[in-house]
């Protein structure tokens, strides 16, 4: 997976493209407010990088492998909304919900101890609809989410030219869409010095994680569970 990394001049912003929050803006980890009220990003253009990143894969893989020529890819750009709106509800709800509230202090004197309370009562109880309580999750975990709503929602399709010609082998045929997330995925988290390994264990990543992935067999829970063991540090290079 590491051959795709030249893809992208610079990979930061394939990471900044899919893990950061889709819906509010942000700089740093801080929020931004206008008028007291979040200021919204354009979720289009979000989808855009995000699918123009997908070309730019897509075309990196006929390179690679020229079967991926006989095929079109295809994206369904209401799933991706999906995805990064679900994902960015999931990782980022608590943090939003902890920068409505240093704002309020920071605006009326809002009694930090009572601030203090009302994380406190969030962070303890997934009642709320907080499934991740966190203001700063782990990589991981972000990851096993971004995977989660990529396999429910499905955008990405790969669709044959003909019925003839050499195609890419069957299993990434059957579960493209997975087998495309988890390489995009996987080009993010190389900027952040980590990397999914599944791939090199090539009999497990074939029939074992993407055809539970595909099918949803793999829950939230399950992939934060179960990911972290397949996930390594990269070594820096020697200047």
């Amino acid at each position: 997976m590491s051959t795709f990394d030249s893809t992208f001049a610079n990979p930061i912003e394939c990471y900044l493209a899919l893990f950061q929050d889709a819906i509010f803006e942000q700089i740093g980890n801080k929020y931004v407010f206008e008028n007291n009220q979040f200021k919204r990003r354009d979720l289009d253009t979000v989808v855009k990088k995000i699918a123009d990143m997908s070309d730019k894969l897509y075309t990196k893989m006929v390179v690679k492998n020229n079967a991926f020529s006989k095929c079109t890819p295809r994206i369904d750009y209401n799933a991706l909304r999906g995805v990064v709106s679900r994902y960015s509800r999931d990782i980022f709800g608590f943090r939003r919900i902890k920068a409505r509230l240093e704002n309020l202090e920071n605006i009326t004197g809002f009694n930090s101890e009572l601030r203090d309370e009302v994380e406190r009562i969030v962070s303890e109880s997934g009642h709320f609809g907080f499934l991740i309580p966190s203001s700063s999750p782990y990589l991981h975990r972000q990851a096993s989410v971004l995977l989660y709503w990529f396999s429910v929602l499905k955008p990405f399709h790969l669709d044959r030219k003909g019925n003839d010609g050499l195609y890419p082998e069957s299993y990434i045929i059957a579960y493209y869409n997975e087998y495309f997330s988890y390489s995009l995925v996987n080009i993010a988290l190389h900027s952040q010095s980590a990397e999914m390994i599944l791939h090199k264990n090539e009999e497990y990543f074939k029939v074992e994680f993407l055809n539970q992935l595909h099918f949803r067999n793999l829950s939230r829970s399950s992939l934060e569970f179960f990911l972290p063991s397949w996930i390594a540090t990269i070594p820096k290079k020697a200047s």
